[in-house]
């Protein structure tokens, strides 16, 4: 079961406890989260206009 969400309720707490219990989630998260790892914040590196995506496989 997959649950989509907007940015007021995504947080990478709560898709662990999701995971934990076989739920997945889509949602944004706001780059200033402090749980949202380094490589997935904006980057002078990084073409403009384009998109990280990450995986979590437990």
């Amino acid at each position: 079961l997959n649950i989509t969400m907007d940015s007021y309720f995504t947080s990478v707490p709560l898709a662990e406890k999701l995971f934990d219990n076989s739920l997945t989630m889509v949602g944004t998260l706001h780059h200033k989260n402090p749980h949202v790892p380094p490589i997935m914040k904006p980057s002078k590196l990084r073409a403009p206009h384009t998109s990280e995506f990450g995986f979590c496989g437990k």
